[in-house]
């Protein structure tokens, strides 16, 4: 009777643990709802995995890092999101959005994670806007409409409004580029270009 117990016994642990390790890899079993978001088709270089542990993607030459996967979700205002960036180490700063491949990406990693949305390094000086990367600004995803209806960047607000934010369908525009005070409190995506590798 001893052996038809443990019998048994190996049979249910060789049933959870084929459930557990299933195929042959390794797979984590949840019993958690599965929550769909809506995420972009994007057509993307491939992803070069990389051992570092600040960053989240890699791709046309640059590293990417998501604040909010790595400071619990925190939000800072412009100025303290970039120190964010720069206190990771040397190259790293908030993004800049040089091409359309490049906002495509960023875009999806903003739907992808269902941020409503994020500071870039984007700034404004004098009556134009310039990126932290030294490359030249070409307002590639400015929004149609704003709080006031108006297209952006419109400098609405009092005391003006100075950082380039991209924001999640904010004004049902999709997800753009927004002029916005420098003072509103969003995570961030850093960006370490290729030549700080190493």
């Amino acid at each position: 009777m001893n052996a038809m117990k443990l019998l048994l016994v190996l049979s249910v642990v060789a049933a959870a643990a084929s459930q557990y390790y299933g195929g042959g890899g390794y797979r984590r079993v949840s019993f958690a709802p599965v929550v769909t978001r809506p995420v972009l088709q994007v057509q993307q270089r491939p992803v070069v995995i990389s051992r570092d542990p600040l960053v989240d993607y890699s791709g046309a030459g640059s590293d990417y890092h998501f604040s909010w996967r790595h400071d619990g979700g925190r939000k800072y205002a412009w100025e303290a999101a970039n120190q964010y960036c720069a206190s990771l180490g040397r190259g790293w700063t908030g993004v800049s959005i040089e091409t359309h491949e490049e906002d495509r990406t960023i875009s999806s990693i903003i739907t992808g994670d269902q941020l409503q949305y994020i500071w870039t390094g984007g700034y404004r000086s004098g009556y134009d806007f310039v990126w932290p990367s030294g490359a030249t600004f070409v307002g590639l995803n400015w929004s149609p409409t704003g709080a006031e209806g108006r297209p952006q960047p419109d400098n609405r607000e009092e005391g003006g409004e100075n950082c380039l934010a991209v924001l999640n369908n904010f004004y049902n525009d999709g997800v753009k580029w927004h002029d916005v005070g420098c003072h509103h409190e969003k995570p961030i995506i850093c960006e370490r270009q290729g030549s700080f590798y190493g």
